[in-house]
């Protein structure tokens, strides 16, 4: 049985909002977890003469429902799947969910179907904390990456290599990666199209903050870190492409050049597509089909490698590669949570 935060009450439910947090793989969502409920960081991080901000109020409002886990958190008999935990603050339930624990009762063969996934994805925007029915304020996916092919040296970035940054956009793009012997074959009608978030109030609002006071937040990556100074990146354009029904590793160069091609054939010229992986879009793809609209959405993409680099950026020491970056994008989810009720 889940109790009411301490500073819940009957008044003010009916007019709150929900924010959800979605994260891919259970090791993307254990640093971030981690990151939120660090007190470390929000004691250095919430004094007036700090450059940077960041202040939880978790004593008060943070209810652990399955964090700490080991791995995926398994689903309660009989309540179906929840969240790793939710922040109660006066206007908003902000919860941070793990799609490994929707997929805990999935094959082992299945925790990277884009198709299971989609199965799945519904329970969260489905779910009723407390019995309370909340309307959707935003959706926000987060998880690692590689750049997309849009970071180059002759973009705003200036730079191929942004790895142990972080990105921030609301659109997405889907292409079809199935290949033979995929255990994978979601199908859809929106293959190739940039779908775009109904509200940016947020992404431009994050557009005004100077990241660069940020930099002391953030973990190195050990394999071909980035030197440049801005440790994150915001923009309304930016876009997410998504590799989808990818579920073979060995597959990624292929399938990421596929879709990279796809992106550039369907809108030459663009800059946007900054942020490549498989599942951001799926989450948005959920969200939208729930709520039968173009969903209030962004991604925080932890960036790990660089454009069609995964094995040489990933593969030698994918632990600590991974884990800084789900870490950084987790410094930059604690940074929003916070700002939410300012």
């Amino acid at each position: 049985m889940v109790e009411k935060p301490k500073n819940a009450t009957n008044d003010t439910a009916n007019s709150k909002k929900r924010v959800i947090v979605v994260v891919n793989k259970y090791w993307e969502c254990d640093p971030v977890c981690w990151v939120l409920t660090n007190s470390y960081l929000t004691d250095e991080c919430n004094y007036t003469d700090k450059k940077y901000i960041i202040d939880l109020d978790v004593e008060n409002s943070l209810t652990l429902l399955t964090y700490p886990t080991y791995g995926s958190a398994k689903p309660f008999e009989g309540s179906g799947t929840i969240p790793r935990m939710v922040f109660e603050t006066e206007k908003r339930n902000i919860e941070v969910w793990c799609i490994s624990d929707l997929l805990s009762n999935s094959g082992s063969e299945l925790q990277s179907s884009s198709e299971e996934k989609m199965k799945l994805l519904p329970q969260i925007y489905e779910y009723e904390y407390l019995g309370e029915k909340l309307d959707i304020e935003m959706v926000i996916a987060v998880g690692t990456a590689s750049a997309g092919p849009c970071v180059t040296s002759d973009s705003p970035f200036g730079t191929d290599n942004i790895n142990g940054a972080v990105i921030i956009g609301s659109n997405v793009f889907m292409h079809d990666g199935w290949e033979q012997g995929s255990l994978s074959k979601f199908e859809c009608d929106c293959w190739g199209q940039i779908m775009p978030s109904c509200s940016n109030d947020y992404i431009r609002e994050l557009e005004e903050v100077d990241f660069k006071n940020y930099k002391g937040l953030m973990l190195s990556p050990p394999n071909n870190p980035s030197t440049v100074e801005t440790p994150v990146y915001v923009s309304e354009n930016y876009v997410a492409l998504g590799s989808v029904n990818v579920t073979n590793y060995n597959s990624y160069s292929t399938k990421d050049k596929e879709t990279a091609k796809t992106f550039f054939e369907n809108y030459p010229g663009s800059h946007d597509g900054v942020s490549l992986e498989t599942t951001h879009c799926l989450i948005y793809l959920a969200a939208k089909d729930y709520l039968c609209s173009n969903p209030p959405f962004m991604f925080v993409s932890g960036i790990v490698d660089r454009f069609l680099c995964f094995d040489s950026d990933v593969d030698p020491t994918p632990y600590a590669q991974n884990v800084s970056g789900a870490h950084n994008a987790g410094v930059t989810v604690a940074y929003i949570i916070s700002q939410l009720e300012k």
